[in-house]
Protein backbone atom coordinates (compact mmCIF):
# COMPACT_ATOMS: atom_id res chain seq x y z
CA UNK A 1 0.00 0.00 0.00
CA UNK A 2 1.42 3.35 -0.97
CA UNK A 3 0.07 6.47 1.27
CA UNK A 4 0.63 9.53 1.20
CA UNK A 5 1.66 11.20 4.65
CA UNK A 6 1.32 15.16 3.13
CA UNK A 7 -2.72 15.02 4.12
CA UNK A 8 -2.07 13.41 7.49
CA UNK A 9 0.50 15.49 8.74
CA UNK A 10 -1.03 19.06 7.55
CA UNK A 11 -4.25 17.79 9.80
CA UNK A 12 -2.62 16.98 12.79
CA UNK A 13 -0.29 19.96 12.57
CA UNK A 14 -3.22 22.37 12.34
CA UNK A 15 -5.46 20.65 14.92
CA UNK A 16 -2.19 20.43 17.12
CA UNK A 17 -1.39 24.44 16.65
CA UNK A 18 -5.26 24.98 17.04
CA UNK A 19 -5.55 23.25 20.19
CA UNK A 20 -2.03 24.48 21.92
CA UNK A 21 -3.26 28.00 21.19
CA UNK A 22 -6.54 27.46 22.71
CA UNK A 23 -4.96 25.97 25.57
CA UNK A 24 -2.33 28.64 26.27
CA UNK A 25 -4.61 31.57 25.65
CA UNK A 26 -6.60 30.09 28.62
CA UNK A 27 -3.66 29.91 30.94
CA UNK A 28 -4.68 31.52 34.12
CA UNK A 29 -1.77 32.48 36.20
CA UNK A 30 -2.30 31.52 40.05
CA UNK A 31 0.76 32.90 40.80
CA UNK A 32 3.28 29.70 41.15
CA UNK A 33 0.12 27.13 40.22
CA UNK A 34 -0.79 28.46 36.86
CA UNK A 35 -3.69 26.12 35.18
CA UNK A 36 -5.45 25.94 32.32
CA UNK A 37 -9.97 26.44 32.23
CA UNK A 38 -11.28 25.80 29.34
CA UNK A 39 -14.99 24.67 28.03
CA UNK A 40 -15.08 20.94 26.94
CA UNK A 41 -16.43 22.39 23.68
CA UNK A 42 -13.56 24.55 22.66
CA UNK A 43 -11.45 21.74 22.11
CA UNK A 44 -13.44 18.79 21.39
CA UNK A 45 -12.60 18.97 17.46
CA UNK A 46 -9.43 18.99 17.40
CA UNK A 47 -8.74 16.15 20.18
CA UNK A 48 -11.78 14.42 17.81
CA UNK A 49 -9.23 14.87 14.67
CA UNK A 50 -6.33 14.46 16.31
CA UNK A 51 -7.07 10.78 17.45
CA UNK A 52 -8.66 10.68 13.51
CA UNK A 53 -5.44 10.97 12.29
CA UNK A 54 -3.42 9.14 14.88
CA UNK A 55 -5.66 5.80 14.16
CA UNK A 56 -5.14 5.91 10.87
CA UNK A 57 -1.38 6.31 11.14
CA UNK A 58 -1.57 3.98 13.45
CA UNK A 59 -3.46 1.23 10.93
CA UNK A 60 -0.87 1.97 8.03
CA UNK A 61 2.17 0.17 6.87
CA UNK A 62 5.01 -0.37 4.65
CA UNK A 63 5.92 -3.40 2.76
CA UNK A 64 10.04 -4.24 2.44
CA UNK A 65 13.04 -3.89 4.88
CA UNK A 66 12.70 -0.45 6.19
CA UNK A 67 8.66 -0.90 6.77
CA UNK A 68 6.51 -1.31 9.37
CA UNK A 69 3.52 -3.24 10.53
CA UNK A 70 0.08 -2.06 11.53
CA UNK A 71 -0.72 -1.92 15.02
CA UNK A 72 -2.74 -4.46 16.24
CA UNK A 73 -6.47 -4.85 15.47
CA UNK A 74 -7.33 -4.22 19.33
CA UNK A 75 -5.10 -1.95 20.16
CA UNK A 76 -6.92 1.07 22.18
CA UNK A 77 -7.46 5.15 21.83
CA UNK A 78 -8.82 6.82 24.59
CA UNK A 79 -11.07 9.22 23.53
CA UNK A 80 -11.56 12.68 24.82
CA UNK A 81 -14.77 13.52 27.22
CA UNK A 82 -16.57 9.90 26.66
CA UNK A 83 -19.89 11.01 27.94
CA UNK A 84 -20.31 13.32 24.95
CA UNK A 85 -19.45 10.85 22.44
CA UNK A 86 -22.28 7.92 24.12
CA UNK A 87 -24.70 10.86 23.78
Amino acid sequence: MVVSMNGLRNQLLANYNSLVNVLNSNIKDESWDPHVVVDVDRIQRQLDSIRSCIVTLAFTYQEGEDGWDAMPDDTEFAIFNPEEEEL
